[in-house]
């Protein structure tokens, strides 16, 4: 087979290929041959049916067979003579027989530029001290106090840190808010018994308007909604919130003590509790200091990498990133399809690129440096996975996986992984107290 690759792009190559005719009939006859040993047809014994029979009546499934044997061949004979040549996906192949019976062939390739890698030993990084104070800790104990805090009914004006019991209805320009709007919305247009914290609150200016209010007053507190509201006729809309304070709530923490903390450390002093405290705070510290490191140094990748891509591969990552952008600020009610459809297809575009470029010299690292994923590396994440997934059928989770394509995905997520755990070993770490010249 004689086979020819010609770049017609910068990520675009075509590559044609001549079949002779003798090679042609070699293969056709090896496929007859495989086909006439288990043929079952009437009149013949199994295995016995004359090839010219097996030929004639599966005439179709040869010559799909066919077609696929020489695509097979023209694959191997790129990569045979192109081994530097990253070929990230093949376009249907064409094929035209000739009256000699050899057979021309044509496919087109998405290819990968050739790029240089920067320099990826040493790479310098910074980190936090993992040191624990006894303020912190104190701090973290506190915090846990706070989550058994109760609120109790009081005789007085309302503070910051108290919660109010409120009724409440809404008008936007002298009508009820579902009216102005000419459709239910909700909570916006009022509540009975609603329990409100004075710390924090998506409406500001309820929660300045009720500070000072004692119980059985009422009070109409203006609020001006913000451009980005969730609703899209009250947006920038100044709301009359009518409010009749039924309670005021004061918050009790309890103290620190060795009988609060009895769920999680049980049979524990308070010395031994903040032993436990400061070590979970380190192990929290030395695990943030290791995902920034990742962080830095695919910062650090993404700045220093400038290769072109296939804009159809960029498109197709682009998308789901978009899809997924776009399901978040759905959810955190901060989307406008209008306003932020072109802003955030373009963060798309420019997060695949960038993502695409690091995970393409993350794959070039591990070829340099012989890092590899083994089976048995594999089968223990797949494993890990069932497990996470509550899966007590492994064998029926892993046929899942390859039955949804997504062990190569899985392999590759272990080699990136794999990878930068090395390129984080051999970074050149700075600690953020010290400056870099006086390393």
């Amino acid at each position: 087979m004689q086979i020819q690759l010609e770049k017609t792009g910068e990520c675009e190559a075509k590559v044609t290929a001549n079949v002779p005719t003798g090679e042609v009939k070699t293969m056709r006859e090896r496929i007859v041959a495989d086909y006439a040993r288990s043929a079952r047809l009437p009149g013949f014994r199994p295995g016995k049916v004359p090839f010219s029979v097996v030929a004639k009546h599966f005439a179709r499934e040869v010559q799909e067979q066919l077609l696929l044997d020489m695509e097979g061949e023209l694959k191997k004979g790129i990569f045979d003579q192109n081994p530097n040549l990253r070929i990230l996906r093949f376009r249907d192949m064409e094929h035209d027989e000739q009256e000699d019976g050899s057979c021309k062939l044509a496919m087109s390739a998405m290819v990968l530029p050739s790029f240089e890698l920067p320099e990826y030993v040493g790479i310098e990084v910074t980190e936090e001290s993992e040191e624990v104070s006894d303020d912190e800790v104190e701090d973290v104990m506190k915090q846990f106090a706070e989550t058994f805090a109760t609120h109790e009914p009081v005789e007085r004006a309302a503070k910051e840190e108290d919660q109010v019991t409120i009724d409440f209805k809404t008008s936007v320009e002298g009508k009820p808010t579902a009216e102005y709007c000419g459709k239910p919305v909700g909570f916006m247009e009022g509540r009975e018994d609603y329990c409100i914290s004075l710390d924090d609150h998506f409406i500001p200016e309820l929660v300045a308007g009720l500070i000072g209010a004692m119980p059985g007053e009422q009070r109409d507190i203006t609020a001006k909604l913000s451009e980005h509201f969730p609703i899209n006729d009250l947006r920038g809309k100044e709301m009359l919130i009518s409010c009749t304070v039924k309670q005021v709530l004061e918050k009790h923490v309890p103290e620190v003590s060795a009988e609060l903390f009895s769920g999680i450390f049980p049979d524990k002093n308070m010395d031994e509790i903040r032993v436990e405290v400061r070590n979970s705070l380190k192990t929290g510290k030395q695990r943030k200091n290791e995902t920034s490191k990742s962080d830095q140094i695919t910062n650090y990748l993404a700045s220093s990498l400038s290769f072109a891509l296939p804009e159809e591969l960029v498109e197709t990552e682009s998308s789901s990133i978009l899809q997924n952008n776009i399901l978040r600020a759905i959810q955190d009610g901060k989307y406008n399809a209008e306003e932020d459809m072109g802003r955030m297809r373009n963060d798309a575009h420019d997060e695949a690129t960038r993502a695409l470029r690091v995970c393409f010299a993350l794959q070039e690292i591990a070829d340099k440096e012989k890092i590899e994923v083994n089976d048995y590396e594999l089968s223990q994440e797949l494993a890990r996975r069932a497990d996470q997934d509550r899966e007590k059928n492994l064998r029926n989770y892993i046929r899942k996986q390859i039955k949804e394509g997504r062990i190569e995905s899985i392999r590759l997520k272990l080699l990136f992984s794999k990878v930068m755990e090395q390129l984080v070993r051999r970074a050149k770490v700075v600690n953020k107290e010290t400056p870099s010249s006086e390393e």
